[in-house]
Protein backbone atom coordinates (compact mmCIF):
# COMPACT_ATOMS: atom_id res chain seq x y z
CA UNK A 1 0.00 0.00 0.00
CA UNK A 2 2.83 2.34 0.94
CA UNK A 3 4.67 1.58 -2.32
CA UNK A 4 1.51 2.26 -4.32
CA UNK A 5 1.07 5.61 -2.59
CA UNK A 6 4.69 6.60 -3.31
CA UNK A 7 4.32 5.54 -6.95
CA UNK A 8 1.13 7.60 -7.36
CA UNK A 9 2.80 10.58 -5.67
CA UNK A 10 5.83 10.41 -7.99
CA UNK A 11 3.56 10.03 -11.02
CA UNK A 12 1.53 13.06 -9.91
CA UNK A 13 4.70 15.16 -9.51
CA UNK A 14 5.90 14.14 -12.99
CA UNK A 15 2.53 14.99 -14.57
CA UNK A 16 2.37 18.37 -12.81
CA UNK A 17 5.94 19.09 -13.91
CA UNK A 18 5.10 18.28 -17.52
CA UNK A 19 1.98 20.45 -17.40
CA UNK A 20 4.01 23.36 -16.01
CA UNK A 21 6.67 22.90 -18.72
CA UNK A 22 4.09 22.84 -21.52
CA UNK A 23 2.32 25.91 -20.14
CA UNK A 24 5.57 27.84 -19.72
CA UNK A 25 6.73 26.83 -23.19
CA UNK A 26 3.46 28.06 -24.69
CA UNK A 27 3.84 31.37 -22.86
CA UNK A 28 7.40 31.77 -24.13
CA UNK A 29 6.33 30.90 -27.67
CA UNK A 30 3.50 33.44 -27.50
CA UNK A 31 5.86 36.13 -26.22
CA UNK A 32 8.35 35.29 -28.95
CA UNK A 33 5.59 35.32 -31.55
CA UNK A 34 4.36 38.73 -30.42
CA UNK A 35 7.87 40.14 -30.63
CA UNK A 36 8.44 38.55 -34.01
CA UNK A 37 5.17 39.84 -35.44
CA UNK A 38 5.68 43.33 -34.07
CA UNK A 39 9.25 43.64 -35.22
CA UNK A 40 9.33 41.23 -38.19
CA UNK A 41 12.31 39.57 -36.50
CA UNK A 42 14.27 37.27 -38.74
CA UNK A 43 17.81 37.72 -37.44
CA UNK A 44 19.05 37.53 -33.85
CA UNK A 45 22.49 38.31 -32.46
CA UNK A 46 23.43 37.52 -28.87
CA UNK A 47 26.55 39.11 -27.46
CA UNK A 48 27.35 36.61 -24.73
CA UNK A 49 28.43 37.47 -21.21
CA UNK A 50 31.56 35.37 -20.81
CA UNK A 51 33.67 37.67 -18.64
CA UNK A 52 36.74 39.35 -20.11
CA UNK A 53 36.66 38.11 -23.69
CA UNK A 54 34.48 37.88 -26.76
CA UNK A 55 31.77 35.54 -28.01
CA UNK A 56 28.69 36.32 -30.11
CA UNK A 57 26.06 33.97 -31.52
CA UNK A 58 24.29 34.90 -34.76
CA UNK A 59 21.00 33.15 -35.57
CA UNK A 60 20.27 33.55 -39.28
CA UNK A 61 16.78 33.58 -40.85
CA UNK A 62 17.24 30.10 -42.34
CA UNK A 63 18.10 28.54 -38.98
CA UNK A 64 21.86 28.44 -39.46
CA UNK A 65 24.10 29.71 -36.68
CA UNK A 66 27.49 31.41 -36.53
CA UNK A 67 29.62 31.72 -33.41
CA UNK A 68 32.03 34.65 -33.55
CA UNK A 69 34.87 33.89 -31.10
CA UNK A 70 34.69 31.55 -28.11
CA UNK A 71 35.86 33.40 -24.99
CA UNK A 72 38.90 32.16 -23.08
CA UNK A 73 37.71 28.86 -21.65
CA UNK A 74 34.85 26.43 -21.04
CA UNK A 75 32.54 29.25 -19.91
CA UNK A 76 31.54 29.44 -23.56
CA UNK A 77 29.58 26.19 -23.15
CA UNK A 78 27.60 27.57 -20.22
CA UNK A 79 26.89 30.75 -22.20
CA UNK A 80 25.72 28.82 -25.28
CA UNK A 81 23.55 26.68 -23.03
CA UNK A 82 21.62 29.80 -22.08
CA UNK A 83 20.70 30.69 -25.65
CA UNK A 84 20.67 27.41 -27.62
CA UNK A 85 18.15 24.58 -27.39
CA UNK A 86 19.45 21.69 -25.28
CA UNK A 87 19.12 19.31 -28.23
CA UNK A 88 21.00 21.58 -30.64
CA UNK A 89 24.41 20.01 -31.23
CA UNK A 90 25.45 21.78 -34.44
CA UNK A 91 27.06 25.13 -35.21
CA UNK A 92 27.28 25.92 -38.90
CA UNK A 93 30.06 28.50 -38.76
CA UNK A 94 32.77 29.24 -36.22
CA UNK A 95 34.59 32.50 -36.91
CA UNK A 96 37.83 33.19 -35.02
CA UNK A 97 38.74 36.86 -35.35
CA UNK A 98 42.40 36.55 -34.30
CA UNK A 99 44.79 34.44 -32.19
CA UNK A 100 44.30 36.00 -28.74
CA UNK A 101 43.35 33.54 -26.01
CA UNK A 102 40.31 35.52 -24.81
CA UNK A 103 38.85 35.05 -28.30
CA UNK A 104 39.91 31.48 -29.23
CA UNK A 105 40.62 29.83 -25.85
CA UNK A 106 37.19 28.18 -25.59
CA UNK A 107 37.01 27.09 -29.23
CA UNK A 108 38.40 23.62 -28.54
CA UNK A 109 35.58 23.11 -26.02
CA UNK A 110 33.12 24.16 -28.73
CA UNK A 111 34.63 21.76 -31.27
CA UNK A 112 34.43 18.92 -28.73
CA UNK A 113 30.82 19.67 -27.78
CA UNK A 114 29.29 20.63 -31.14
CA UNK A 115 29.47 19.45 -34.71
CA UNK A 116 31.02 22.50 -36.38
CA UNK A 117 30.76 22.56 -40.17
CA UNK A 118 32.87 25.56 -41.18
CA UNK A 119 35.74 27.48 -39.59
CA UNK A 120 36.40 31.03 -40.75
CA UNK A 121 39.84 32.40 -39.86
CA UNK A 122 42.36 35.06 -40.88
CA UNK A 123 45.28 32.79 -41.74
CA UNK A 124 47.72 34.62 -39.49
CA UNK A 125 49.92 32.43 -37.29
CA UNK A 126 51.45 33.17 -33.90
CA UNK A 127 54.83 31.50 -33.49
CA UNK A 128 55.97 30.76 -29.96
CA UNK A 129 52.44 30.53 -28.60
CA UNK A 130 52.11 26.83 -27.83
CA UNK A 131 48.43 27.04 -26.90
CA UNK A 132 47.45 28.67 -30.20
CA UNK A 133 49.68 26.41 -32.31
CA UNK A 134 48.32 23.29 -30.59
CA UNK A 135 44.74 24.41 -31.18
CA UNK A 136 45.43 25.45 -34.78
CA UNK A 137 47.10 22.11 -35.56
CA UNK A 138 44.16 20.17 -34.12
CA UNK A 139 41.45 21.96 -36.05
CA UNK A 140 43.37 21.99 -39.37
CA UNK A 141 43.78 18.21 -39.15
CA UNK A 142 40.02 17.70 -38.81
CA UNK A 143 38.86 16.47 -42.22
CA UNK A 144 35.20 17.01 -41.28
CA UNK A 145 35.67 20.78 -41.21
CA UNK A 146 35.51 23.17 -44.13
CA UNK A 147 38.07 25.97 -43.84
CA UNK A 148 37.45 29.48 -45.09
CA UNK A 149 40.49 31.77 -45.02
CA UNK A 150 39.48 35.42 -45.18
CA UNK A 151 41.04 38.21 -47.19
CA UNK A 152 39.50 41.65 -47.65
CA UNK A 153 36.72 42.28 -50.15
CA UNK A 154 35.25 38.81 -49.71
CA UNK A 155 31.49 38.55 -49.31
CA UNK A 156 29.48 35.64 -47.95
CA UNK A 157 25.73 35.23 -48.28
CA UNK A 158 23.99 33.20 -45.59
CA UNK A 159 20.26 33.06 -46.22
CA UNK A 160 19.31 36.68 -46.95
CA UNK A 161 22.19 38.06 -44.88
CA UNK A 162 25.38 39.52 -46.33
CA UNK A 163 28.76 39.37 -44.60
CA UNK A 164 31.21 41.78 -46.21
CA UNK A 165 34.78 41.23 -45.00
CA UNK A 166 36.78 44.46 -44.80
CA UNK A 167 39.92 43.05 -43.20
CA UNK A 168 42.45 41.36 -43.09
CA UNK A 169 44.25 42.57 -46.18
CA UNK A 170 47.14 40.14 -46.55
CA UNK A 171 49.04 42.54 -48.79
CA UNK A 172 49.47 44.95 -45.86
CA UNK A 173 51.52 44.88 -42.68
CA UNK A 174 49.80 47.11 -40.12
CA UNK A 175 52.03 45.48 -37.52
CA UNK A 176 55.70 45.24 -38.46
CA UNK A 177 55.74 41.62 -37.31
CA UNK A 178 52.84 40.54 -39.52
CA UNK A 179 52.61 37.91 -40.93
CA UNK A 180 55.41 36.44 -38.80
CA UNK A 181 53.72 37.05 -35.48
CA UNK A 182 55.25 35.85 -32.26
CA UNK A 183 53.82 35.40 -28.79
CA UNK A 184 54.62 38.99 -27.80
CA UNK A 185 53.29 40.54 -30.99
CA UNK A 186 50.25 42.76 -30.91
CA UNK A 187 47.83 40.60 -32.85
CA UNK A 188 44.86 42.92 -32.38
CA UNK A 189 45.26 44.50 -35.82
CA UNK A 190 45.09 41.07 -37.46
CA UNK A 191 41.43 40.86 -36.41
CA UNK A 192 38.82 39.90 -38.96
CA UNK A 193 36.55 42.92 -39.46
CA UNK A 194 33.24 42.39 -41.24
CA UNK A 195 29.97 44.20 -41.79
CA UNK A 196 26.82 42.11 -41.54
CA UNK A 197 23.84 43.45 -43.48
CA UNK A 198 20.28 42.22 -43.08
CA UNK A 199 17.47 44.12 -44.78
CA UNK A 200 18.63 47.73 -44.32
CA UNK A 201 20.36 47.15 -40.97
CA UNK A 202 24.14 46.90 -40.59
CA UNK A 203 26.29 45.49 -37.81
CA UNK A 204 30.06 46.02 -37.68
CA UNK A 205 32.15 43.33 -35.97
CA UNK A 206 35.67 44.49 -35.12
CA UNK A 207 37.45 41.88 -32.97
CA UNK A 208 40.24 43.65 -31.07
CA UNK A 209 40.74 46.37 -33.69
CA UNK A 210 42.92 49.30 -32.66
CA UNK A 211 43.56 52.78 -34.07
CA UNK A 212 45.92 51.78 -36.94
CA UNK A 213 43.31 49.43 -38.33
CA UNK A 214 40.56 52.00 -37.78
CA UNK A 215 42.54 54.52 -39.84
CA UNK A 216 43.03 51.95 -42.61
CA UNK A 217 39.28 51.32 -42.73
CA UNK A 218 38.51 55.05 -42.79
CA UNK A 219 40.91 55.56 -45.71
CA UNK A 220 39.57 52.62 -47.71
CA UNK A 221 35.87 52.53 -46.88
CA UNK A 222 34.85 55.91 -45.49
CA UNK A 223 31.08 56.33 -45.19
CA UNK A 224 30.54 52.64 -45.94
CA UNK A 225 31.44 52.14 -42.27
CA UNK A 226 28.25 53.88 -41.13
CA UNK A 227 26.44 51.23 -39.11
CA UNK A 228 23.48 50.55 -36.82
CA UNK A 229 25.29 48.33 -34.30
CA UNK A 230 28.98 48.57 -33.48
CA UNK A 231 30.71 45.73 -31.69
CA UNK A 232 33.23 48.01 -29.97
CA UNK A 233 36.83 46.96 -30.63
CA UNK A 234 39.15 45.55 -27.97
CA UNK A 235 36.60 45.62 -25.15
CA UNK A 236 36.52 49.42 -25.14
CA UNK A 237 40.27 49.84 -24.69
CA UNK A 238 41.76 53.31 -25.19
CA UNK A 239 43.92 51.80 -27.96
CA UNK A 240 40.92 52.03 -30.28
CA UNK A 241 37.51 53.62 -30.81
CA UNK A 242 39.05 56.91 -31.91
CA UNK A 243 36.76 59.91 -32.30
CA UNK A 244 37.44 60.15 -36.05
CA UNK A 245 36.35 56.54 -36.46
CA UNK A 246 33.22 56.89 -34.31
CA UNK A 247 32.19 60.09 -36.11
CA UNK A 248 31.99 58.05 -39.34
CA UNK A 249 30.43 54.90 -37.87
CA UNK A 250 27.75 56.75 -35.79
CA UNK A 251 26.09 53.58 -34.42
CA UNK A 252 22.66 53.52 -32.85
CA UNK A 253 23.93 50.84 -30.43
CA UNK A 254 27.48 50.21 -29.22
CA UNK A 255 28.11 46.79 -27.66
CA UNK A 256 31.04 46.32 -25.28
CA UNK A 257 31.98 42.77 -24.28
CA UNK A 258 33.93 43.11 -21.06
CA UNK A 259 34.51 41.40 -17.72
CA UNK A 260 33.32 42.95 -14.49
CA UNK A 261 36.11 44.69 -12.54
CA UNK A 262 38.70 43.45 -15.05
CA UNK A 263 42.39 44.16 -14.44
CA UNK A 264 42.76 46.11 -17.70
CA UNK A 265 40.35 48.87 -16.74
CA UNK A 266 38.15 48.18 -19.77
CA UNK A 267 36.18 49.99 -20.98
CA UNK A 268 38.24 53.16 -20.98
CA UNK A 269 36.51 56.25 -19.62
CA UNK A 270 37.83 58.18 -22.63
CA UNK A 271 36.21 55.69 -25.00
CA UNK A 272 32.90 55.90 -23.14
CA UNK A 273 32.94 59.69 -23.47
CA UNK A 274 33.73 59.43 -27.19
CA UNK A 275 30.80 57.09 -27.64
CA UNK A 276 28.53 59.46 -25.75
CA UNK A 277 29.55 62.29 -28.09
CA UNK A 278 28.14 60.45 -31.11
CA UNK A 279 24.83 59.80 -29.31
CA UNK A 280 25.01 56.01 -29.32
CA UNK A 281 23.32 53.78 -26.75
CA UNK A 282 26.05 51.89 -24.88
CA UNK A 283 25.33 48.31 -23.77
CA UNK A 284 27.90 46.40 -21.69
CA UNK A 285 27.99 42.71 -20.80
CA UNK A 286 29.53 43.45 -17.39
CA UNK A 287 26.45 45.48 -16.49
CA UNK A 288 23.51 43.73 -18.16
CA UNK A 289 24.87 40.22 -18.94
CA UNK A 290 23.87 38.74 -22.33
CA UNK A 291 22.89 41.40 -24.87
CA UNK A 292 20.38 40.36 -27.53
CA UNK A 293 19.64 42.26 -30.72
CA UNK A 294 16.53 41.45 -32.75
CA UNK A 295 16.78 42.66 -36.33
CA UNK A 296 13.86 42.93 -38.72
CA UNK A 297 12.00 45.93 -40.09
CA UNK A 298 13.15 47.66 -36.91
CA UNK A 299 15.99 47.10 -34.47
CA UNK A 300 15.84 46.28 -30.75
CA UNK A 301 18.87 45.61 -28.52
CA UNK A 302 18.67 44.99 -24.80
Amino acid sequence: MKKTFIFILILLIVVLGLLFYVKQNNINNKESSVLTNNNSVNLKITFLDIGQGDASLIDFPNGEQMLVDCSEDARILEALGRVMNFYDNEIDYLLITHPDSDHYGGCEEVLNRFKVKNIIYSGYQKTGDEAWNSFFEKFTKNSDLNYIKIDHEQTMMISSTSLHFLYPNHSLELDSKIPNLNKKSNVNNTSIVFELTYKDKEILFTGDMESDLENYLISNYGDILDTDILKVGHHGSSSGSGQNFLDIVTPEYSIISVGKNNKFGHPSLRVLKRLERVGTKILRTDLIKDITCFIGESLICS
